[in-house]
Formats: structure tokens, sequence, C-alpha cells
């Protein structure tokens, strides 16, 4: 049974809420939106976690430059870990 042909028969069994969340749902799957979302939020995010670091090293410019660095770096390494995850995340969802 073709993919087309099982959603018209899910819709058909169903109430007009229930069939209208399973077009939706079909919509949303079929163009790998959270896909999409998560690779969004994940650069959004990494804006901002190294504009925050460029502030923060330039409102302190009393630090040391070991301290800053270690500062940054204790905040932009658990980031990168998540980072490489999401980034896998999406690419191995891209492959199937």
């Amino acid at each position: 049974m073709s993919d087309d042909a099982d959603l018209h028969r899910r819709v058909e069994d169903q109430s007009w809420w229930n069939a209208t969340l399973t077009r939706f749902w079909h919509w949303w799957d079929h163009r790998n939106i959270d896909l999409h979302a998560v690779l969004f939020v994940t650069l959004w995010l990494t804006y901002q976690v190294i504009n925050w670091a460029m502030d923060f090293a330039d409102a302190h410019p009393e630090m040391d430059g070991i301290k800053m660095a270690a500062i940054i770096a204790a905040v932009l390494t658990p980031w990168s870990v998540l980072q490489t995850a999401m980034f896998a995340f999406y690419a191995n969802a891209r492959k199937q």
C-alpha cells in the first residue's frame, strides 16, 4: 500500500479533529520540519553563545588571558559537545 493510500485510509477512519491532526503530521513529517528546526536552533544558539563570549571578554578587560580563556572554555566546551550531538542527529536523520 502506498504512503498516500495509507494516509487516506487513516484519515477516513477518524473524526474531523483527528483527521486534521493526521494530515498536519503527515505534512510536517514528510518535509522534515523538525530536522530543519533542530539545525536552525543549533545555529542560532551557537551565535548566542559566541556572542556572549565576546561580550564577556569585552566587559572584563581587567582579567588576565588565562583566567578569561578558562571561563570562556568552561562555557563553550559543553556547548560544543551538545552542538556536535545536534549536528549528528541532523545528519543521521537526513540519511534515512
